[in-house]
């Protein structure tokens, strides 16, 4: 049996994306000879192409069995591993590939990939960033690791990854996005007001952007362009933040009544939702004195033990009573 022959002829069809008649080829290649290194590679690369997942880890399999220490192949196993839900596995491949080779970028994106799908964003973080020092051109690896640092609060860390992908593209609208929002978070408001607007420009109708940009533009005291954008996000449907947001832009003109009665509208939905309650509760001490705001809080939390919020705002509160040395104030709250 002309073996090269064979190999050639697989090698041929798999270039041309024949992939059935290639793994034909190379399996009459392991027919003759089992321990075949490149007909093992080839038969799984032709099993990939067909989508044929379990046969391709086959022959992975009887490849490692022979070569463990091929790292290449390691983070490939991974891959096919991942895509058959194999997700232990997957990890334990792609590892593998990495400490036989610390900078393989095929281990590192798909490791980051798997983790990330497993909710598990501290490991794909750590994964990502190793890859964006190798490879710092990846964007679409930079959003998602900027995006994992905003979710951790981690903004300073994700402004970094947003400006490096603005630097590139400077309209990526999901860069954009992340980079006013981190500055948002770091409380640097007026740095953020410029981005807020780009964004608003290219996505005017997302309510996300609308109630986080008007957030912003309130703490600036921008307050009609605040309260612009509240409403607008209020137009689309009901929309708690939207409702939390017109609420602090009444309080900010000292229209009391308003800001309780959107309080209201929340807690008419949902009673128990802590943020309502002691904004509510900061408001009424506001605009009646503390004893108000005291007497509601006990109410609330006779009605609602569960909610722990109460019993620490009101501590605070009882704490900054006449005599004690505190200041009665948004402090307690």
């Amino acid at each position: 049996m002309d073996l090269q022959g064979l190999m050639q002829a697989g090698q041929a069809n798999r270039k041309a994306r024949d992939f059935r008649a290639a793994a034909d080829c190379f399996r009459r290649v392991l027919d003759a000879a089992p321990d075949h290194l490149q007909a093992l590679q080839g038969l799984a690369d032709a099993c990939r192409g067909l989508r044929d997942y379990e046969a391709c880890l086959a022959a992975w399999d009887r490849y490692l069995a022979l070569r463990p220490e091929d790292g290449s192949v390691q983070a490939r196993v991974g891959d096919a591993c991942r895509r058959t839900g194999r997700r232990e596995r997957a990890v334990a491949h792609y590892e593998a590939a990495l400490r036989h080779d610390p900078r393989n970028r095929y281990a590192l994106m798909g490791l980051g990939d798997l983790h990330h799908k497993a909710h598990r964003p501290d490991e794909a973080l750590a994964a990502w960033e190793r890859l964006l020092e190798l490879d710092p051109t990846l964007l679409n690896i930079r959003t998602m690791a900027g995006n994992l640092c905003r979710r951790r609060l981690d903004f300073e860390r994700a402004a970094h990854h947003f400006r490096t992908v603005l630097k590139a593209e400077p309209d990526n609208a999901y860069a954009l996005f992340g980079l006013a929002d981190a500055l948002r978070g770091l409380g640097r408001f007026e740095e953020a007001a410029p981005f807020w607007d780009e964004v608003l420009r290219a996505d005017p109708g997302n309510r996300q952007v609308l109630t986080r940009a008007g957030d912003c533009f309130c703490r600036l005291g921008q307050l009609a362009k605040a309260e612009d954008l509240f409403n607008r996000a209020l137009a689309q449907g009901y929309d708690r933040c939207a409702q939390l947001g017109l609420a602090r832009v009444q309080v900010r003109r000292g229209e009391y009544r308003a800001a309780i009665d959107r309080y209201e509208t929340i807690l008419a939905r949902n009673p128990e939702d802590p943020r309502a309650v002691l904004l509510k509760g900061q408001v009424l001490g506001e605009w009646r004195g503390r004893e108000e705001a005291l007497a509601y809080l006990e109410a609330e939390r006779a009605r609602h033990p569960g909610l722990r919020e109460i019993a620490g705002a009101l501590s605070r509160l009882q704490a900054d009573a006449p005599g004690t040395g505190g200041q009665a104030g948004q402090a307690a709250f």
